[in-house]
């Protein structure tokens, strides 16, 4: 019982019971008694249970108390975050009844702007609905160079205004940060054709150190470009011209273009050509060379771009096919020229027309024909074409009249033929050779007389290679040595008569040379060996009968 006394003790400090009284419970029970020893016990259990009630009463209140203090962190902690959130730029925080405001982001500055703006009382006026009938509303206001979107709303009790500046304006921010990144002089006009605004690239072509000067000076790129956007914003249809200006004592070219804008006003842009502009006047200068020359062959020339149509053509070419000038200058397509001849009876005859003009344009394509045809016309005209393709597309075609070099080579050859012809019915073997030495028409006793077959003959070989094959048929001998000398030498009529000589095999050979007109040597071949013979047999009786 002596060991209970400091717990109970400690209970009943717990449970506010005076001390006077467990002091006399400890008399009681140092009594010793059995019925004081029982009361002492109970009065120990009970004062243990109103110990461990009162326990549990304070914990739960703890408890309560710790739930609430988390509720209003919570919430105040919801609330900075839907003010973190909701707003893009800042927020301000105003309190029915009080002068108390709270600022987030950059939403003093952005309230003081509004509140300072053309729209300050329609301002005013939505925020004291809100704050008075908790009315939420949004605003578009002006502020500097953007719109600011206010919106207003009842958050936990207070009002909440938040600032979000319009998308549409930063892009248009962003579109001028580029645009001011650009080397390309870029600027924009008023309604009223001052310049409104312009990039770093147009103030240093002008010359200015600021935009500021630019606009004091209602600058311009060129004295005919305020013209030109005077008919831009009158017209409302872009504009593209060119312009020479100095710049850094150099004159330099310039392509610029003025576009209206959605709005009003127009916006321009320059692009510095002068390099392009050069090798444009150098191209330009080349191909005005080319037509020229083309212009003076003798050949009908026709040049056609990627797209089958006549780039240019010369007059031999309009001549040829008896096409008027004028209407080759309206550049038709080449199945519309081709229409035209077959119309006018200029084409050879087809009995498929529609499949050989396929075949024409054929030659259009990456892998066309190439090469050379020829076109036997029905007015007995022969037409040889040769088509090129042109480096920078397209295709060169040439026309050549070869109708009367085809005469000339039809006379010739039936000429040839008949010289041959004639040469054949001589005894003698004749052949021609050429001024390089290389033989050009023989006849059928000369083939015979060194043993060379018409094969061996008919390519023109050299007198060298048919002396090689003589000399390895019949045997060496001096007399293609003598016709040697007589094809190089500057004096043939030296070797005019060379009389007889005496063959390899026996043969005695009479050979005479001569030069013709044409610079060839005429080689004639005898064969004297019978007159030889019977000129001796006549001179043996001549002697018998002496």
């Amino acid at each position: 019982m002596l060991l209970l006394l400091p717990l109970v003790t400690a209970q009943a400090s717990l449970l506010s019971i005076p001390a006077g009284s467990i002091t006399a419970a400890h008399r009681i029970a140092a009594g010793g008694s059995p019925l004081i020893l029982a009361l002492g016990a109970g009065l120990a259990g009970g004062l243990s249970f109103l110990w461990a009630l009162s326990l549990k009463v304070r914990l739960y209140a703890l408890k309560r108390r710790t739930r609430k203090d988390m509720a209003a962190a919570d919430l105040a902690k919801n609330f900075k975050k839907a003010l973190l959130t909701g707003a893009a730029q800042g927020a301000v925080v105003l309190k029915a009844g009080s002068r108390e405001q709270l600022y987030y982001g950059e939403g003093k500055a952005l309230y003081e702007s509004c509140l300072a703006g053309a729209k300050a009382g329609k301002v005013t006026r939505a925020v004291a609905h809100l704050m008075e009938d908790g009315t939420p509303f949004a605003l578009s206001v002006p502020a500097g160079p953007c719109n600011l979107i206010l919106r207003g709303v009842p958050v936990a009790g207070r009002a909440v205004l938040y600032f979000h500046r319009d998308s549409a304006c930063d892009d248009k921010e962003r579109y001028r940060e580029i645009l001011e990144a650009l080397p390309l002089p870029v600027w924009t006009r008023h309604a009223d054709n001052s310049i409104a605004w312009a990039n770093p690239a147009f103030l240093s072509l002008r010359g200015f150190a600021s935009l500021d000067d630019a606009l004091a000076a209602d600058a311009i790129l060129q004295p005919s470009e305020r013209e030109l956007a005077a008919r831009t914003l009158e017209g409302g249809a872009p504009i593209n011209s060119r312009a020479s200006m100095i710049v850094k004592g150099e004159t330099r070219v310039f392509s610029f273009g003025l576009t209206p804008l959605a709005g009003a006003g127009i916006a321009g842009f320059a692009n510095d050509i002068t390099e392009n502009a050069r090798r444009e006047s150098k191209l330009r200068l080349a191909c005005d060379a080319l037509d020229d020359m083309i212009d003076h062959v003798p050949f009908a020339v026709a040049v056609l771009d990627g797209e089958r149509r006549l780039a240019s053509c010369n007059r031999a070419y309009s001549e040829l096919w008896d096409i008027p000038k004028p209407w080759l200058d309206t550049h038709p397509s080449y199945g519309e020229i081709l229409d035209r001849l077959r119309d006018k009876r200029r084409l050879p005859e087809q009995r498929n027309f529609q499949e050989w003009k396929a075949a024409q344009m054929a030659a259009f394509e990456p892998a066309g024909r190439r090469g050379e045809e020829f076109w036997h016309l029905p007015n007995g005209k022969s037409i040889r074409i040769v088509i090129h393709s042109h480096l920078m597309g397209g295709v060169f075609i040439l026309f050549e009249d070869i109708t009367e070099r085809l005469k000339l080579e039809s006379s010739l050859n039936l000429l040839t033929q008949v010289q041959k012809a004639t040469l054949d019915t001589l005894d003698e073997g004749i052949a021609i050779f050429g001024t390089d030495g290389r033989l050009v028409m023989h006849n059928v006793p000369f083939a015979r007389m060194w043993k060379l077959s018409e094969s061996e003959l008919g390519g023109q070989p050299h007198f060298a290679e048919i002396a090689n094959l003589c000399t390895g048929r019949i045997g060496h001998d001096g007399i293609w040595g003598i016709v040697s000398a007589g094809v190089n030498s500057a004096t043939p009529e030296c070797f005019g008569e060379w009389s007889k000589t005496k063959r390899a095999d026996g043969r005695v050979i009479s050979l005479s040379l001569s030069r013709l007109p044409n610079g060839t040597t005429v080689v004639a071949f005898t064969d004297v060996t019978d007159l030889e013979k019977f000129g001796a047999l006549d001179d043996s009786m001549s002697d018998a009968a002496a």
